[in-house]
């Protein structure tokens, strides 16, 4: 039987991520966008899926989104993954790369939006 990888996440992140406001509105592009932590995984939550030690956040990270949403540095649609599209947010202080946060756009009703993924991007796609 194969042993299970031992999950680390940042207990610090995911406090950070209960503080953030429970929908980000993005006025460019007319999307309401959630933040839940809902099942993400059948082994992880949406909060422990981003904030594993191997996505390279911040807390300072965390709380720039509400307003790195409104002033992002890029907003591209994923070539690959249907109703997903990526904001691309300059990460403040010293640190280098972006913070990339992903969102699902919703079958049913196009103009709200949940947040799928949150992680450090050292360049754009």
């Amino acid at each position: 039987m194969a042993k299970k990888k031992n999950l680390k996440y940042d207990q610090n992140l995911i406090e950070a991520l209960r503080q953030l406001p429970s929908v980000i509105e993005d006025k460019r592009h007319g999307f309401v966008i959630e933040i839940k932590d809902d099942r993400a995984r059948s082994n992880e939550t949406r909060f422990e899926h981003i904030a594993k030690k191997s996505h390279e956040l911040k807390v300072r990270d965390i709380k720039a989104i509400p307003e790195g949403i409104k002033n992002y540095v890029k907003f591209t649609k994923s070539n690959e993954i249907e109703n997903t599209y990526y904001y691309f947010i300059n990460r403040k202080g010293e640190d280098r790369g972006f913070i990339e946060v992903a969102i699902l756009i919703d079958e049913d009703n196009p103009k709200k939006a949940r947040i799928k993924t949150i992680f450090i991007a050292h360049r754009f796609k």
